[in-house]
């Protein structure tokens, strides 16, 4: 009967671990493409695609896999996909209890199961219902895949430091490989710590008396002796060696799907990783390695106060229970807990502190906070020794968070992808060539046209023509191809003989005087091209300064909505209206990868204003006036949530 109720309770938790995570996250998740990478990573997953690097190929092939086998139910790729992350979420809730009752079962023995179970419930929920997690696990993004593969390889090397069981090998080298076939640089800062799951003392000590002061600093001695030799001893230990052997056959596995993928003629893919030479270029971050190297005077005192904030918006409510658990784990000299979960923490955020990056900046901290969570049933322990009945307070604070947090992370009306389409259809006539500078712009283009047929007559071009590889022009564009092949390969045999990784990337560094002509020539020759078939050829603001420079367009271009048209399309003054529902959401001032849309809108609500006060049109002028102080006054008060991204450059 004792074991039939521990039976019982024991599951219930299991599937409260995984189904609450799941029901919190649908509560107010949008099915929409956000901004970065979102539709990047929905178009590699729907084509079996090579994303930006490192590639993700772990997250490619499951989100692949992923999205036939919800396509058979007949659910629609983006929900799908937004379904898989809200998975990977709620699995990593679901194997973070697992790893608590593991933990508390040994640390604590005493512990009634009930207790325990419920310690180990409301602390694995802590992490769902903190704001940046809650966030990420509703997007189509790699973030909430990585936690996953954080849960499954902490589940593993704790259960191996307890149980010593080959088994957790296993679950653990599975985890850290798809990890490193996934956002691999929070994986690779985290491999040093797994060293440390080897040392048997581990977690014993939570549950051991204090040692006196002389065999206390006896104790000390010996460890520091001992240290030294078990680092060369765990290296060389058959488990070790078995824990590293099946991690790199893993990892090898993902990154060679992605090497031989590289070599099919895609719609879309990211670099070109089909030679060894180009593989580790992609394997080692392209272009974005030297954000990690750049130095910025001045970066880290702006971003502090910004991961500060996402650091207690995380945790909230339950803080002082992880602080408190830091205290216990100090107190009972279980350092090696510390120097794990505390030690990782720091290593990240010194790493985000220094690195000039905006998008996603506050999803590399999710591993790191992940991993802290450790310190929460530890301190919820501790608390409850004073007065067990405290414990049933813990659910009230978790009610307490979700209420908090939940309009921070509502993106049911965050819906950035339906209006950017939107704009363009409505701005561009039949037929149009459009010529675009913002990313988030273009490859929400790219996904709509690729995956859903989404207005196939135009021709949408980044404004370095090839967008991330150069062979998607003749791929996506074959007529537009053949009428511009001659200065189309010219132009891309100068860019790989000046910069050879930009002709398979995005990029396009004209800093000499023969490749820049060559680039010129291409744009004149498409321009040419719109004016003999009668259909408009268009810009975005940034893209039209640039032509202004070099003399391709002219001062009196004609607005259209968002677009700059060198004809007259009597389209886009619904544009004026900002009818974007993102724009009112609190999600827009912790989303650093807004800012250069909230750029672009200034700039072409400036040029709506010129435009119809030349004119006379005093009421268009008058719109287009109020929706540029609209979105001057949201860039301020998106500069006082994130200066950083607003410094002087």
């Amino acid at each position: 009967m004792i074991m039939r109720r521990k039976t019982i309770l024991f599951s219930l938790s299991v599937l409260l671990s995984f189904a609450i995570p799941t029901l919190i996250v649908l509560s107010n998740v949008g099915y929409f493409l956000g901004f970065a990478d979102a539709a990047e990573f929905a178009l590699v997953t729907k084509i079996a695609g090579i994303a930006h690097p490192p590639g993700f190929p772990a997250y490619v092939l499951t989100g692949k896999v992923w999205s036939r086998l919800m396509e058979g139910f007949g659910i629609q790729h983006i929900k799908g996909m937004i379904w898989f992350s809200v998975f990977c979420t709620a699995s990593a809730s679901l194997l973070l209890h697992l790893t608590f009752c593991t933990l508390l079962k040994f640390s604590y023995p005493s512990l009634s199961d009930f207790r325990r179970y419920t310690i180990c419930l409301i602390a694995a929920l802590s992490f769902v219902t903190g704001v940046t997690a809650w966030h990420w696990s509703g997007n189509v993004e790699v973030y909430a895949f990585q936690v996953l593969s954080f849960a499954i390889m902490l589940c593993g090397l704790t259960n191996y430091n307890i149980q010593k069981t080959t088994r957790s090998l296993y679950i653990a080298a599975l985890g850290i490989s798809l990890g490193l076939a996934n956002h691999h640089l929070t994986m690779i800062f985290f491999l040093p710590f797994v060293l440390l799951f080897f040392y048997d003392d581990l977690f014993s000590q939570l549950k051991t008396q204090p040692l006196s002061a002389t065999k206390n600093a006896q104790q000390k001695i010996k460890k520091s002796e001992a240290k030294v030799t078990t680092i060369i001893t765990i290296v060389k230990s058959r488990n070790f060696l078995l824990l590293a052997a099946i991690t790199s056959f893993i990892t090898t596995i993902f990154y060679g799907w992605m090497f031989v993928r590289a070599g099919s003629d895609l719609p879309f893919k990211f670099g070109n990783p089909d030679t060894l030479s180009r593989l580790f270029y992609h394997l080692s971050g392209g272009a974005w390695i030297e954000n990690t190297w750049a130095e910025v005077k001045g970066l880290a005192g702006l971003r502090f106060p910004f991961f500060m904030n996402i650091t207690f918006e995380q945790f909230l409510f339950f803080l002082p229970l992880l602080v408190m658990g830091i205290a216990t784990c100090i107190k009972k000299k279980c350092y090696t807990i510390i120097y794990i979960a505390a030690g990782y923490y720091l290593l990240m955020l010194l790493y985000q502190l220094r690195i000039d990056q905006t998008a996603d900046t506050d999803a590399y901290m999710l591993p790191a906070f992940f991993v802290l969570c450790i310190f929460i049933p530890i301190g919820i322990v501790t608390l409850i020794t004073f007065n067990k009945k405290i414990i049933y307070i813990l659910p009230f604070l978790l009610l307490a968070q979700l209420f908090i947090n939940f309009p921070k992370t509502d993106k049911r009306k965050f819906n950035v992808n339906e209006t950017l389409m939107r704009e363009i259809d409505r701005c561009a006539p039949l037929n149009s060539t459009i010529l675009i500078a913002d990313w988030t712009t273009v490859i929400q283009y790219y996904y709509h046209r690729i995956a859903e047929n989404f207005r196939p007559d135009l021709i949408v071009l980044n404004y370095d023509l090839k967008f991330t590889n150069y062979k998607m022009l003749e791929q996506d564009y074959p007529a537009l191809y053949k009428d511009i092949k001659p200065e189309y390969d010219r132009f891309v045999e100068l860019l790989g003989q000046a910069h050879p990784q930009e002709i398979y990337n995005t990029g396009c560094t004209l800093d000499n005087t023969q490749l820049m002509n060559s680039f010129l020539t291409v744009i004149i020759k498409i321009q040419q091209r719109s004016i003999e078939s009668h259909t408009s050829f268009m810009c975005d603001p940034k893209t039209y300064i640039f032509l202004l420079q070099n003399n391709l367009m002219k001062n009196n271009a004609i607005v259209s909505g968002s677009l700059v048209s060198t004809t007259t399309t009597n389209k886009g003054e619904a544009f004026l209206d900002l009818d974007y529902a993102w724009l009112q959401s609190p999600l827009l001032m912790k989303e650093p990868s807004a800012t250069d849309k909230m750029v672009d809108l200034e700039a072409a609500l400036d040029f709506n204003k010129n435009y119809f006060k030349s004119l006379g049109n005093d009421s268009l002028f008058r719109k287009a006036e109020q929706s540029y102080e609209r979105i001057k006054e949201l860039q301020r008060k998106m500069k006082r949530n994130m200066p950083f991204v607003y410094r002087s450059r």
